[in-house]
């Protein structure tokens, strides 16, 4: 008999354990109930190892693995770790302050099941260190003219699947940012695995997103959900922080623009000395003809 897929969240956690338990729960609270969660703490200095024991001891009934790290290695070496032991046909990657609409992977599989691209990413709603919602039009998604309506929090949780709206990610430049931040996101792992090669994650300690979902787009194409399903945290100790947002203009720190920079100037390099390092895992997949064409997506300006 055929059956619903597996999704594994790889919930990466570093010193949130002020919000960490409430990420778990949206995720336990799922609508969808074929799920396996791997949580890797990244060696935190504050108490998460020990709420994160404590929460698996109280819902043994979940299928959670945990991933202690001793020392810090970032946040893509901790999506590497856990995306290693995952056994899902999708995986989401869960920053550990992030809050999941309780339709989220049951909307995420519905859309991968009805196309074949690499990666599906939502919208988000904004929400602050409270649970208090800001707004349900992030500018941190990208929104086409038809999502642009009235809507309230009940509605989004109570959508009629069938009615979701979504849209292929077309004729986009290399190294670009079209989509919405990393929990949006639902990975095919056929397509993510050849992730678990990456050598360098200390390349992308923060940030990580901007690196996978470029190289995913390469490799298998996306698509953005017209609808928020996360609830992502702006708060001061986040690297998506901004100091003010005001109408359409998001005024980034004097830090955060200094890492945007930084990752807009060393992502096409970095992803070009990747896909070659692993040039014979990629031509045994999709061959030669698919390594050329990545090599070329990449490198046209």
């Amino acid at each position: 008999m055929i059956k619903n897929p597996l999704v594994s969240f790889v919930v990466t956690s570093y010193n949130y354990a002020k919000y960490i338990e409430r990420t778990l729960d949206s995720i336990k609270g799922q609508t969808y109930n074929n799920f396996e969660i791997i949580i890797v703490d990244d060696a935190s200095d504050d108490n998460s190892a020990e709420i994160i024991e404590r929460y698996i001891e109280q819902n043994q009934q979940l299928r959670i693995t945990f991933i202690n790290h001793k020392e810090n290695i970032g946040q893509l070496g901790s999506m590497i770790d856990g995306l290693k032991i995952a056994q899902g046909v999708f995986v989401s990657f869960i920053d550990s302050d992030d809050v999941l609409m309780r339709n989220y992977a049951e909307i995420h599989t519905k859309v991968h099941l009805s196309t074949s691209v690499a990666f599906t990413s939502s919208q988000v709603l904004e929400i602050d260190e409270n649970d208090e919602l800001h707004t349900a039009y992030s500018i941190a998604s990208p929104h086409s003219e038809e999502s642009k309506r009235v809507v309230s929090v009940d509605e989004i949780l109570n959508t009629d699947i069938n009615q979701v709206r979504f849209k292929e990610v077309k004729n986009k430049r290399f190294g670009g940012w079209y989509w919405s931040p990393n929990s949006s996101a639902m990975y095919r792992k056929s397509a993510l695995d050849i992730v678990a090669a990456y050598k360098n994650p200390q390349n992308w300690r923060v940030c990580p997103d901007k690196f996978l979902f470029n190289l995913m787009q390469v490799i298998g194409g996306s698509i953005n959900i017209e609808l928020p399903l996360v609830a992502y945290r702006r708060h001061m100790s986040n690297a998506g922080n901004s100091a003010y947002i005001s109408g359409d203009k998001k005024y980034h720190t004097d830090k955060n623009t200094y890492m945007n920079l930084k990752n807009n100037i060393k992502i096409r390099p970095l992803t070009l000395d990747f896909i070659w390092s692993v040039r014979k895992q990629i031509q045994a997949k999709f061959g030669t003809r698919g390594l050329i064409k990545m090599l070329f997506k990449v490198s046209v300006l």
